[in-house]
């Protein structure tokens, strides 16, 4: 699992959304890294991380995230979801209560999937693994980032 571990004090992990990776945090880590251990993993099939099966739950996720704090020997938390990120932070919290000391959710929500909602999500990941990332982020990005950003990127 790619992951970036910088700064000093008390651990908080930053779980990135979808179709990003652990350098959406970048800005937060230089911020925060002053007062806070920031620990920012990129999901299995983001960034550096590898594709581990066909179909990843969000339970698989949170047991990859729970992983990677027993490797750096990290016990209690701070953890950050953003949209996908903020579901997989609901599915640790479930697991691993004992080890969330605060949640900060942005821009997520706390129920599952239905079942329309689920196959699209399927059959974007199809679509990515058959076409590539290339024509997809083309696609979401203008969506997702306001459009003075796009023109003049930070």
């Amino acid at each position: 699992m790619g992951y970036e571990d910088a700064g000093k004090g008390e651990p908080l992990v930053l779980i990135h959304g979808h179709p990003f990776d652990r350098s959406m945090w970048r800005e937060q880590t230089s911020v925060f890294g002053s007062k806070y251990r920031i620990i920012a993993p990129d999901l299995r099939g983001y960034g550096e991380s590898e594709v581990l099966s066909d179909k990843t739950m969000l339970e698989e996720f949170a047991r990859d995230i729970a992983a990677l704090l027993d490797e750096l020997k990290v016990d209690e938390i701070i953890l950050c979801g953003l949209s996908m990120g903020g579901q997989i932070l609901f599915e640790f919290y479930r697991l691993y209560p004992q080890r969330v000391r605060a949640l900060i959710l942005a821009d997520t929500f706390a129920q599952l999937d239905d079942a329309e909602r689920k196959q699209a999500r399927y059959d974007t990941a199809e679509r990515i693994l058959s076409e590539g990332m290339h024509d997809y982020a083309k696609e979401v990005l203008p969506k997702m980032i306001a459009p003075q950003t796009i023109r003049e990127p930070p």
